[in-house]
């Protein structure tokens, strides 16, 4: 089954992050144009311009009860707004060069970054605070994600190897892989027992998240895959990339349940609202869009 945008929101450069609100009432959008958008659903109306990054913003996130946006970007630094207002909270400086991803943790408390200086840092989001430099990699990182229970950790990129952290003693306990090619998005299930990962290839890749085995592998793409998102109910898988097309998939099986299309140029996030009716996603070819599923 073939589905259309229901709604196409616009800035001014290529658009890398998007995130729904809790009640999905507001839809966040990150751009290479240093700007975050905030829109009204459904009406798809602006309700802030968010600006003070000074290079793309990689990923944005509602915290506190939807009071609070949490945006990371290449420019080093992570920031947070108050969306009652529309204005800088903080700003939280600690990577060396370009800051490449973001994920917050499951009681919005605490989150993590990834950067091409191949560290991922901790932050105390409340105090505005580095509370952790967790190193390994020896490549970039690309992409960071929290395990559903906030024990773990894991982080990927350019080295091939998925690294899983423990967040209590913030050391390595293990490593999953490694992928043939360099790794471009991780997600987890949300009972935490697999952890999805793309890569610079049409291929996903499903791992028992607690063996480190591999139990499945999807390829219903015709390039790169950029982005992977899980439904809430653990059921369906969403992959975007560099094909211009969402495929949701049977997370099982990985049977295409349905195509997403209407992008034109590269896929770049994908984001669920919580209730699981709705994907937005945000692409190169400088739009976001809202799905009704």
């Amino acid at each position: 089954m073939i589905i259309e945008p229901t709604l196409t929101l616009r800035h001014n450069n290529a658009v890398y992050s998007v995130a729904f609100s809790a009640d999905a009432n507001l839809l966040a959008s990150g751009s290479l144009d240093k700007a975050i958008k905030i829109w009204e659903l459904p009406s798809g109306k602006q309700k802030f311009r968010l600006e003070g990054h000074r290079e793309a913003i990689c990923t944005v996130s509602f915290q506190d009860g939807d009071s609070t946006l949490l945006s990371a970007s290449l420019d080093k630094t992570l920031r947070t707004w108050d969306l009652a207002e529309g204005k800088l909270k903080a700003t939280m400086p600690g990577h060396q060069t370009y800051l490449t991803c973001m994920a917050p943790a499951p009681d919005g408390a605490t989150a993590v970054s990834g950067s091409h200086d191949k560290n991922v840092i901790v932050w105390d989001v409340a105090n505005g605070r580095a509370s952790a430099t967790l190193k390994g990699h020896t490549d970039f990182v690309t992409c960071v994600a929290f395990s559903p229970d906030g024990k773990h950790i894991a982080s990927a990129g350019h080295d091939l190897l998925i690294r899983v952290w423990d967040v209590e003693s913030k050391k390595q306990v293990r490593e999953i892989g490694p992928h043939p090619k360099r790794i471009q998005s991780l997600a987890f299930s949300p009972d935490g027992t697999i952890l999805a990962a793309s890569e610079e290839s049409p291929t996903v890749r499903l791992w028992n998240f607690s063996s480190g085995t591999l139990e499945r592998t999807f390829e219903n793409h015709k390039g790169m895959v950029k982005t992977l998102e899980f439904s809430p109910d653990g059921v369906h898988l969403a992959s975007g990339g560099s094909d211009s097309l969402i495929q949701i998939q049977d997370a099982s099986t990985g049977q295409i349940e349905q195509t997403l299309k209407g992008h034109r140029n590269t896929i770049y996030d994908i984001a669920w609202s919580t209730d699981g009716n709705q994907l937005a996603s945000a692409a190169f070819d400088r739009t976001a869009r809202v799905w009704n599923l």
